[in-house]
């Protein structure tokens, strides 16, 4: 699959998203079709994560005392929003849903 801006800002990405996109390429070196997957693979990491992490929670509302739900409570509220601002939320969405829209049509043609 070869990305290019086009194709990025046909799937929903901005100027602003492209320009974040161009500066890591700057930093770390790498192309659109390595920092989308990445992103994209972050995207699913921090989705399950934090599915994981509610499931927990779930049980430990219904099976364990309130001390230990308060407790896994809070720490929930502090970890899972720096996990999602480790993983830069927006543009890691964006490149999932390219990948997947753009993995959809290839399989379709």
């Amino acid at each position: 699959m070869k990305t290019n801006e086009e194709k990025l800002l046909k799937y929903g990405f901005n100027q602003s998203d492209l320009q974040k996109l161009k500066n890591n390429i700057a930093n770390y070196g790498g192309s659109l079709d390595s920092v989308t997957h990445d992103l994209a693979n972050r995207f699913k990491a921090s989705k399950w994560i934090t599915i994981v992490a509610l499931t927990i929670m779930v049980l430990t509302l219904m099976l364990a005392s309130s001390d230990t739900s308060i407790t896994l409570l809070a720490t929930l509220v502090i970890v899972l929003p720096f996990i999602w601002y480790l993983t830069p939320a927006t543009l890691a969405y964006k490149s999932w849903r390219y990948r997947k829209k753009v993995a959809s049509s290839e399989g379709n043609q």
